[in-house]
């Protein structure tokens, strides 16, 4: 029989990626200090960024899915897996739906929108390899701050406008809107050094947090050299980067949630608008107190 060897591809992020570094602009220390943020980027980009905070200083944009593999090298598996996994929700959603009168219609996550399929099967807390981003620089900062107390934070942003440009200059690249009936051609497409935007708001909470998704058409790529590749800061005024990070300071973690909850209306409650978002918020608080108390 043949020996099958996976293709070779980017090596696993299991450390910062040298870009974190390149497009880190400051250290939040305090709520003070992410009002001025949020003010200063909303006058520079007229809302047309997307942010996505994290609770650790990973400097890496690695989705959940990935991060299960730890250093194995086995994309093919890993693609094995994921497609079993999407059949396996679909076969099961297709059973449950009815009491879900929220939630899409099966035939929104059929064969040919294995994209739309993962973006749901996130909603249930399944890892996968989309990577959630939101409008919201506030909901952002309560995904940065609510988890891992006692470590450093972060918060990424892109112009959404850069990219959209940067996709259509690459003509490979498309927002999943570009094909109302089955998803864009990326998945199992290792060979390609390509990151889009899937848009497509299928459940509640995608649509109460503003949120869309990145997907890489490597399954185990950093989203972060790929998104900078598209968006470099070089030929931009420093002021104005098209890709940029910051990281939010231990202390200031409990200071920016309580002024979430009193002058933003951010809470779990507001972010996860449903039983499975609020269970998946419960689990994260379980490691927080974990983290905290022993």
């Amino acid at each position: 029989m043949e020996q099958v060897v996976d293709a070779p591809g980017p090596a696993p992020a299991s450390s910062p990626s040298p870009v974190a570094d390149s497009i880190t602009r400051g250290t939040l220390i305090s709520p003070a200090d992410c009002i001025d943020l949020e003010e200063s980027l909303s006058a520079l980009y007229a809302g047309s960024l997307a942010f996505r905070g994290q609770s650790r200083t990973f400097g890496t944009l690695v989705p959940s899915f990935r991060r299960l593999f730890i250093n194995k090298k086995s994309v093919r598996t890993a693609e094995l897996i994921e497609s079993e996994l999407i059949k396996a929700f679909r076969e099961h959603y297709r059973t449950m739906k009815t009491s879900m009168s929220e939630m899409p219609p099966s035939d929104a996550i059929a064969a040919g929108r294995d994209l739309r399929c993962l973006s749901v099967m996130q909603h249930y807390g399944v890892p996968t390899r989309l990577l959630d981003w939101t409008a919201n620089f506030w909901t952002a900062m309560y995904f940065a701050c609510a988890g891992d107390p006692g470590e450093d934070a972060e918060l990424w942003f892109y112009d959404r406008d850069a990219f959209a440009v940067a996709s259509r200059d690459r003509k490979l690249m498309c927002s999943i809107n570009d094909s109302p009936v089955n998803d864009a051609p990326i998945l199992n497409r290792r060979d390609l050094e390509l990151v889009i935007e899937e848009t497509t708001q299928l459940t509640p909470r995608m649509q109460k947090q503003q949120a869309h998704h990145t997907v890489a058409a490597f399954v185990f790529a950093d989203h972060a050299p790929l998104i900078h590749a598209m968006l470099p800061n070089d030929d931009v005024p420093p002021e104005r980067p098209r890709f940029g990070r910051y990281t939010i300071a231990q202390r200031a973690k409990d200071r920016v949630l309580k002024y979430l909850n009193d002058h933003q209306d951010i809470s779990a409650s507001r972010i996860f608008p449903d039983f499975e978002g609020l269970g998946r918020f419960l689990r994260w608080q379980l490691d927080s107190l974990m983290t905290t108390l022993l």
